[in-house]
């Protein structure tokens, strides 16, 4: 099996949908193939806006209707291409999902805030909804379709908006389903599922994250990931004119990269993959024919000393320096341990050679946050 994953810039209109359906179709041909989908472009963007403004006690009417139209467009456009498609049930559809997030909306005005739970339901919609344009699109092309329920196969752990997945647990269940060998396999993108079954987020940004784990789950032969670029370049280049593809990374490098800026890959995808030497190739949706970036055990033929560059925006640095720092032992100890305490991620960490100053870099937005625990933790040495 195949796994192949379309971001939502590849399904943001009917051509683009088309093509998508294209590909599988074709790729099926060759190999079983299991679908995950994104949802379309700026629809997820719309919903969020959506919780945002309706937990404010703003009118999130126009926003609701952006969404409807970006489906509705989409339907009209597959019909035109498709007219044995069954419009009626997919517009039935996309009314009873809207119904349902007005009603959910209903309930954050009046207690006038979100809860994680139903923000991960109003947020996975648009999955939800590519799934049933990309189901009926396939069908109406003759192919025999069978769907993956994240929230029944995924077992997660962690909050509603950002939870993992467990791997070894969710293998167990795909064993215990079974997968039949005859027809393409189609699983929304960015959703599990907790321990009662409710609908968990993997982050903004995880359908890549989706894809990964279907694969491990499933043993597949290869994981790839169809975005809107050739694949990964040396540098961004949106930045850098001369950027060039790269053909190879190792799964080391690809994580790094990811970690550290490169936007082609969301950074919790590799691990999966390389857990169990699964190729993962990125491709561009609007070029099928091109060579992509291969992910995968060996560096490759790419003989650089330097393979590549990326940068990281949003970012803060701490520097937590002093004569009375060097030779005491347990300082970075503390320094961490607080850091930790406080829920702060840290990406990047550094030590002077004199043991004078420990620096470490955090996402801007916990800056505030860490310097209040620093600040409490280091009270008497201030």
């Amino acid at each position: 099996m195949r796994v192949l994953k379309f971001g939502g810039s590849s399904l943001a209109d009917a051509e683009r949908f088309l093509r998508v359906a294209d590909i599988a179709v074709n790729t099926h041909g060759q190999s079983q193939v299991a679908l995950v989908l994104s949802a379309p472009a700026k629809v997820t963007n719309h919903l969020v806006a959506l919780v945002e403004q309706t937990s404010r006690g703003m009118d999130a009417s126009s926003t609701l209707f952006e969404i409807n139209g970006i489906f509705s467009r989409l339907l009209a456009g597959l019909k035109a291409a498709y007219p044995a498609l069954d419009d009626k049930a997919l517009q039935a559809r996309l009314t009873a999902e809207l119904d349902q997030v007005e009603r959910l909306m209903q309930g954050i005005r009046l207690l006038g805030l979100c809860p994680d739970n139903v923000q991960a339901r109003i947020l996975s919609r648009g999955e939800n909804l590519s799934i049933a344009f990309m189901h009926e699109l396939l069908r109406v092309r003759g192919l025999e379709l069978d769907l993956i329920v994240p929230e029944q196969l995924l077992v997660t752990d962690g909050g509603y908006l950002e939870a993992h997945v467990d791997i070894e647990a969710s293998r167990v269940r795909f064993a215990a389903k079974g997968l039949r060998s005859d027809c393409l396999y189609l699983m929304p993108g960015f959703t599990g599922g907790s321990d009662k079954g409710e609908t968990v987020l993997l982050g903004r940004n995880g359908s890549d994250y989706s894809a990964a784990v279907l694969a491990a789950c499933v043993d597949a032969e290869c994981c790839e990931i169809w975005t809107d670029v050739e694949g990964c370049y040396n540098c961004d280049p949106r930045l850098v004119p001369d950027a060039y593809l790269l053909k190879t990374l190792s799964y080391k490098e690809a994580m790094e990269l990811s970690y550290f800026g490169a936007k082609v890959l969301h950074p919790k995808t590799i691990a999966p993959v390389a857990q169990f030497h699964i190729p993962c190739l990125i491709k561009n949706s609007f070029n099928p024919q091109g060579p992509g970036t291969l992910i995968g055990v060996d560096q490759g033929e790419d003989d650089l000393k330097v393979k590549a560059i990326s940068d990281l925006s949003g970012m803060c640095m701490f520097n937590v320096s002093g004569p009375g720092m060097k030779g005491m032992v347990g300082m970075a100890g503390r320094i961490f341990s607080a850091v930790s305490r406080a829920g702060v991620s840290i990406v990047l960490i550094t030590q002077s050679s004199s043991e004078y100053s420990v620096s470490f870099c955090i996402h801007s937005y916990d800056s505030d946050k860490t310097r209040k625990v620093l600040e409490r933790e280091f009270e008497l040495e201030f």
